[in-house]
């Protein structure tokens, strides 16, 4: 049966992306700088839900398959002498492409033993395609998943309704006990806009009756707050870290993004020069092989972002803007005197390209967020630490823990 007859039996309402033209280039790989140990592969460009604040292509493509299974081999070369590879699904919605995904990994774990590498596969999804044979499969190959979920159904509703309209909570409390009987690490990421930040401690609790203990709830885009927003981000973190001191009293460790991440941070005398490995270590494949620094890229980015193309070539020019990082000069404008400067990095690289044309100088209300961070941080370490709270001086002190415990336990 032709592709697109089968795709309307399916009811998939998708477009094949056009086949590539040639064979896999296997000299598109970097030169100079860092490895390529980490892909993102957009299967699809196509999503089941239609959520408020998705920065992807409006385009309904698929992947073709070639160009998935082209890409899994062009990491094996690109990587290098690296021996630990990880591939995340992504798309739109790559759970709709499980299929596809079923051939994959076999296929990629069984290149990449041959080649002496391991490789880990995981998937970015929203949580209404997963089902017990998701799970059993996920299992079978020690895959992660990684949940976009943005709390209790109000909110997730309105910041994520499914493509018809019709809510989308029912499907995530069905799924996610699924995942967190399979892996309870997994990470919650909630996007919080400035129109429901009121409702965030409420978010968190709501996560944390899921069962989750990784939880990420990260600000949109700087451009969408202002300052009463900002202040109200603020004050519902306060309120959250309450609750997670008073967890860790009693023993249970919660990973709270911009928290732990101020509670883990090295003691530096200025900004780190990155903020992830966008364009370095990592990449995304697009659905026609095109090669961008992450999954914030595509497109319909501003500027010649595009690092190549798997089945053309690799462009070192590009690829250097992010492999120097940050100017010293934006660094001592922006950050010397920051709170946050022991752990922000300055803000996600696409958004700042967005808002202000360079990938370095960060969104202003984004630095005010993350201000707000440091600052309910430095609370809970001030408070935790002042107590020698176990769960907390284990984890974030583990040195200083054992000498207690040894100097307690001395006759």
């Amino acid at each position: 049966m032709p592709h697109d007859l089968e795709k309307k039996k399916q009811g998939l309402n998708v477009a094949l992306s056009s086949p590539p033209k040639g064979r896999l280039c296997l000299s598109a790989i970097p030169e100079t700088g860092m490895l390529i140990t980490n892909m993102d592969l957009d299967l699809t460009v196509d999503c089941n839900m239609r959520c408020t604040y998705c920065f992807k292509e409006k385009q309904q493509e698929i992947m073709p398959d070639r160009v998935a299974f082209d890409a899994i081999v062009w990491l094996l070369h690109a990587s290098g002498d690296a021996e630990q590879l990880y591939v995340n699904f992504m798309g739109g919605e790559p759970l709709l492409r499980f299929e596809l995904i079923k051939k994959l990994v076999p296929f990629g774990k069984r290149r990449a033993f041959q080649h002496g590498k391991q490789l880990q596969f995981g998937v970015t999804t929203n949580c209404t395609l997963v089902t017990d044979e998701v799970v059993a499969f996920w299992r079978r190959w020690g895959m992660g998943f990684h949940t976009s979920v943005d709390g209790i159904p109000v909110v997730q509703n309105q910041n994520r309704p499914l493509a018809s309209g019709a809510p989308s909570s029912p499907f995530v409390e069905e799924a996610v006990p699924k995942i967190l009987g399979y892996r309870s690490n997994t990470t919650a990421r909630c996007t919080v806009v400035p129109e429901n930040v009121a409702l965030l401690c409420e978010n968190y609790l709501y996560f944390r009756t899921l069962g989750y203990t990784n939880i990420a709830m990260v600000p949109s885009d700087g451009k969408d707050w202002n300052e009463d927003s900002i202040q109200e981000f603020e004050y519902q973190f306060f309120l959250i870290a309450d609750r997670l001191i008073d967890e860790m009293r009693r023993g249970v460790f919660i990973n709270l993004k911009g928290i732990d991440n101020y509670l883990k941070s090295p003691k530096r005398e200025k900004r780190q020069r990155f903020q992830c490995g966008a364009g370095r270590g990592t990449v995304l494949v697009d659905v026609d092989g095109n090669l961008w620094p992450c999954h914030r890229w595509n497109r319909e980015s501003e500027g010649n972002w595009k690092i190549g193309n798997i089945y053309e070539n690799f462009n070192e020019s590009s690829r250097q803007i992010l492999e120097k990082g940050c100017p010293d000069h934006l660094i001592q404008e922006q950050c010397d005197h920051c709170l946050a400067v022991d752990f922000c990095s300055g803000g996600c690289p696409a958004e700042n390209l967005e808002t202000h044309g360079s990938p370095f100088v960060n969104v202003s209300n984004k630095c005010e967020l993350v201000k707000a961070w440091a600052l309910v941080g430095r609370y809970v370490h001030d408070t935790l630490y002042g107590e020698k709270c176990p769960a907390f001086m284990e984890r974030y002190y583990p040195d200083e823990w054992k000498q207690m415990n040894q100097s307690t336990a001395s006759p």
